[in-house]
């Protein structure tokens, strides 16, 4: 199998990478404009809409903003939400979404429901004109610089997806900061009326958009670690070279070797399985082999990137954990990433089940 990158995919990766240098680290800036005018926007969009790339080029992009660890809303306002609206065939909000023009956050998650995008309560009542929306979701990323939240609700005939202005009557933000400083929010729907036009989709169709949306940017968060893990490892072996014990470098003692030489084999089952989840969705595999695979990958991306964290905390000692070094915010962005879209017991959960299933079915002759 072939893994080298195109022309077009090496290009992507380095005008990501300048970019990553000079506005990551950490940096609270908006450069959505900046986004738009690169073409990152329209990554995974239909071709008559100036979109180009997949899944592939989604991972190009999201190593190089872990490794610079870029503050961006890009999986969740372009990965989840234009999947979404790709998938909903809604071409007037995606082209919108593609030149920057406005953005979209999706509101899923409900409260108890424990990563779990088929537990909806929220309603959607069919009105004479349009829709009502009750409910409330919680854990909402990126909402508050949003224009449109798609909203999942349960209809008459399943759970459908609607486009809801963020400024609509009736609907209440409470906005609070992640553990690293990203854009949280919990969203109340307390009697939201939408027209007719709202629904993205089929009113039942709602779930299966999202759940392959959320693939989607689970996989998008996996090729994020692989970044951020990378530069662990970089950041390590860079330190235990310069600093010295004994009139020695650190580097020099076999057992930190050992250590370091642990942490690359993990981070190389990082790469494996960010590539692996990349691929699922590239091939276009049936929706059970889809999600086994990006619960596979989330799973082991999880305890691995964990265990690179770790160790590099411990080799670097008492300024691993200190604000002024890099190597604490990477750990800390890391562990975050490992419980967005679902944490690696619920991942590990959905793959039992998924694999029990697929054992389960008759083999054809």
């Amino acid at each position: 199998m072939d893994f080298s990158l195109s022309p077009e995919q090496l290009l992507i990766k380095d005008s990501v990478a300048r970019f990553a240098a000079e506005h990551g680290e950490g940096k609270h800036e908006d450069h959505w404009p900046t986004f738009a005018e690169l073409g990152w926007l329209a990554i995974g969009a239909p071709d008559e809409l100036g979109g180009f790339g997949g899944p592939i080029e989604t991972l190009l992009v999201m190593e190089q903003f872990g490794r610079g660890l870029v503050v961006s809303p890009y999986v969740a306002q372009v990965v989840l939400a234009g999947t979404i609206l790709k998938d909903a065939e809604r071409s007037d909000l995606l082209e919108q979404l593609a030149e920057g023009k406005h953005r979209f956050a999706v509101a899923y998650e409900e409260p108890h429901a424990r990563y779990d995008a088929a537990s909806v309560d929220t309603a959607a009542t069919k009105t004479a004109d349009g829709w009502t929306l009750r409910g409330k979701k919680v854990r909402v990323l990126d909402a508050t610089s949003a224009g449109t939240l798609i909203v999942s609700a349960r209809t008459e005939d399943g759970v459908g997806l609607f486009a809801v202005p963020a400024d609509a009557a009736k609907l209440s933000l409470e906005k609070y900061p992640s553990e690293d400083g990203y854009d949280v929010a919990d969203v109340t729907l307390d009697g939201v009326s939408v027209g007719a036009d709202a629904l993205l989709g089929d009113a039942g169709d709602g779930l299966a958009i999202l759940e392959k949306a959320l693939d989607h940017a689970t996989a998008a968060l996996c090729a994020e670690a692989l970044g951020l893990c990378s530069l662990m490892l970089e950041a390590t072996v860079d330190y235990t070279k310069q600093r010295q014990q004994f009139g020695v470098a650190l580097s020099s003692f076999q057992a930190l070797q050992h250590r370091m030489a642990e942490m690359y084999i993990e981070l190389e089952l990082v790469r494996s399985m960010a590539y692996l989840a990349a691929m699922t969705l590239e091939d276009g595999a049936d929706p059970a082999a889809r999600k086994r695979g990006i619960s596979a990958a989330k799973a082991q991306i999880a305890k691995s990137a964990r265990f690179i964290g770790q160790q590099a905390i411990q080799l670097h000692g008492g300024i691993g954990m200190s604000e002024e070094y890099k190597v604490g915010h990477y750990f800390k962005r890391s562990t975050l990433v490992e419980r967005l879209l679902g944490d690696r017991d619920y991942h590990l959960g959905r793959y039992v089940a998924l694999r029990g299933a697929a054992v389960a079915e008759p083999v054809p002759v």
